[in-house]
This record gives structure tokens, sequence and C-alpha cells, in this order.
């Protein structure tokens, strides 16, 4: 009767340890980011969070959260939660693709690639047709939307 009262008790607290766990990003890095749009206004430094299904972006300023972004299945900003493409349609004024902010983010081609020139640092992209150009070059990301006067740009920190 001891021993099952003691196991018991010795799963309830393991289970109470791992089951408030958050998980670990499968990496991290300190950035400064710029976002420029009509909802959103961000120029400080903080984290991007790479975990095996979703990415987080934490900025602060003077010490204090300025924007948590999460995206998953949805597209979440300080906890206002919204489907990638009603996101889109808001932020770059454009539904684009689903993935283009993830895409952006973790420094990948954008629409599969289309008009990739490599240069000696990463590459660009100049997609005339929406008036979009997108450079990676090392450590930085630069994504501009002429038209909508949208602009992102996120350099890692050493």
């Amino acid at each position: 009767m001891l021993f099952k009262f003691k196991l018991l008790l010795f799963i309830c607290i393991i289970g109470f340890f791992t089951g408030c766990a958050t998980p670990e990003a499968d990496h991290s890095k300190s950035i400064s980011l710029l976002i420029k749009s009509k909802i959103l206004k961000v120029n400080d430094a903080g984290f991007i969070h790479f975990y095996k299904n979703y990415t987080n972006v934490q900025i602060y300023n003077s010490g204090k959260s300025v924007l948590n972004l999460n995206i998953k299945d949805k597209i979440c900003i300080n906890n206002a939660c919204e489907n990638k493409t009603e996101f889109n349609k808001k932020f770059f004024l454009n539904a684009h693709y689903e993935d283009l902010l993830e895409d952006i983010l973790e420094a990948r081609a954008i629409y599969d690639g289309k008009n990739l020139v490599k240069t000696n640092c990463g590459f660009e992209q100049n997609l005339r047709n929406i008036s979009v150009e997108y450079k990676i070059c090392g450590g930085e990301v630069r994504f501009t939307d002429q038209k909508n006067g949208i602009k992102i740009v996120m350099k890692e920190l050493n």
C-alpha cells in the first residue's frame, strides 16, 4: 500500500513538471527587426525561435515585450490570432500565399523561387508584377513591397 502511494506520488510529480514544460526551440537567433505596415510598426531588437512546427518572434523595447508573434496554423500577434490568408490581406494588403511571412522570417525563397538570382552573399528576388523586392544577404533579410508600403528588415545580431 505504501509502495503504491509513493509510486503514484512520484508519477504525479513527474507529470506536473513535464506537463507544464514548454518545448525547446530547434534554434534561436538574436535579431533586430523593422516592420512597417499599415497595421504594425516595430523597430526594435529581440529573438526569433524556430520550433519543429512553428516560429515565434519576441521583440522588446526597454525590457518590455512589444511584439509576440507566433506562426503555426494561424498567425497570432500578441495573442490575437487570424488564419494566414486573412492576416496577409490585412498586413500585406494582398492575400499572397499562406506561408509568405514564415518564408520571410526563415529567410527562404518566396513564391517558389520565382525570379531568384544568386548573389555572393545569398540571393535576390524581384517580383515586378507585384512590386516586391526580396533580398537575403548574410544575416540580413529585406522584403519591400513598393506598391503597398510594406517593409520588413531583419538582421541577425552577433
